[in-house]
């Protein structure tokens, strides 16, 4: 049975959870981060055999953390796929993360189309649908509440959101979200006012310039997913108290509060406020490369940009956890002195996390992961 449909079962129980205000969550002060050493993985060995020999290959690399996923197309594994792996992992003395994906779940939304998001398209100027879950609606946020706190009742150690939390310039526009702009401004939101001024761009249309009402339904968009957040954490925290949560840093919206803002609904301040332990970003530097056609040394500024721009948003480095490529698309292992390169661009930025992203069939030498993951003031 489809993990959508087994949740769907919790959701009259995580319903009387949701309906409660956002924000009532008590805020407690972060204890110290401990530095995470980590490789993370899209794929890891079906066998279990060989995914316990794997998991002390990655604690034998210096490695104290394994974060896995997102799962392939943003589906949601079922309950027999998360036991073994947490067991493993815990038995090698690792720690254990799961990315989870929070709108891009098709899965769900071919049992509930009710679910979905609409956008605002820029070339025709209709809405049109998303793709994606639709975070207005509670009964979304129950599923996910659910989601969430059966995830975290496996002892897992921490849950990274995925890269699909966030809310784009043009989406946003179902019914019962703009009823919400509309009690709150006693108007409507016109798209064609809010988003001003249209141009072209690399990859399409593009805004150029935000009209009346933008940022204000910016500001609503930005307090949902503050709001989600703080619900999933409540439900994760619920039945295991120690669990960490992350989310994802979006390289566009890291060269200003108001990019951010604009872009991607995010407001870094309102995050640390409820504790956030984790600020992950992923930099695939080679195949931004060949899909760019960089050449290598704008690749690694690009690295070093990002790096620093991820440690200044997050403004505590301890917490910011920058993964590095370190295998092609085909599992191919890049050359080492790309990955020391690499490494190096990224340690710039001080005391920080680290994973490397590597396939199973791509598994980096110890000796060269041991270094890597090794601190500038460590003692010798």
């Amino acid at each position: 049975m489809k993990k959508s449909l087994i949740l769907t079962a919790a959701f009259l129980a995580a319903a009387a959870f949701v309906l409660v205000p956002f924000h009532a969550v008590p805020v407690h002060a972060q204890s110290p981060a401990v530095p995470l050493n980590a490789f993370l993985l899209k794929t890891i060995p079906g066998d279990y055999a060989v995914l316990e020999k794997f998991f002390f290959r990655i604690r034998d690399g210096g490695a104290n953390t394994v974060v896995i996923g997102p799962h392939k197309g943003g589906a949601v594994p079922d309950k027999d796929y998360y036991p073994n792996i947490v067991y493993l992992a815990h038995q090698a003395g690792l720690r254990i993360y799961f990315i989870l994906p929070v709108r891009n779940i098709p899965t769900v939304l071919a049992d509930h189309p009710s679910w979905e998001d609409m956008r605002y398209d820029l070339q025709s100027g209709t809405i049109q649908p998303t793709g994606r879950l639709n975070l207005f609606n509670q009964e979304v946020v129950a599923y996910l509440s659910a989601l969430f706190k059966d995830l975290a009742s496996y002892s897992i150690d921490g849950i990274l959101l995925g890269e699909d939390f966030y809310y784009s310039e043009t989406e946003g526009m179902q019914s019962n979200a703009l009823e919400d702009y509309k009690n709150r401004y006693n108007a409507a939101l016109v798209p064609g006012r809010a988003i001003a001024r249209v141009g072209s761009g690399e990859n399409g249309p593009r805004i150029l310039e935000y009209g009346e009402g933008f940022k204000e339904w910016a500001e609503i968009k930005k307090e949902r997913l503050v709001g989600v957040l703080e619900a999933l954490m409540k439900a994760g925290k619920s039945v295991n108290p120690d669990i960490k949560f992350g989310i994802p840093l979006h390289e566009d919206g890291l060269a200003s509060p108001l990019d951010a803002l604009t872009k991607y609904a995010y407001d870094m301040n309102e995050f640390r406020r409820l504790g956030v332990d984790v600020y992950w970003i992923a930099i695939p530097h080679r195949d931004i490369r060949e899909r760019q056609g960089l050449t290598y040394k704008k690749s690694m500024e690009m690295i070093a940009r990002t790096a620093q721009a991820a440690f200044s948003t997050v403004k505590d480095p301890c917490r910011a956890l920058i993964a590095i490529q370190t295998t092609t698309v085909s599992g191919k292992v890049l050359s080492f002195s790309e990955i020391e390169e690499a490494t190096a661009l990224v340690k710039q930025g001080g005391e920080l996390c680290v994973a490397f992203m590597i396939s199973d069939t791509g598994m980096l030498p110890a000796t060269l992961t041991k270094k890597l993951f090794k601190r500038p003031d460590a003692k010798q």
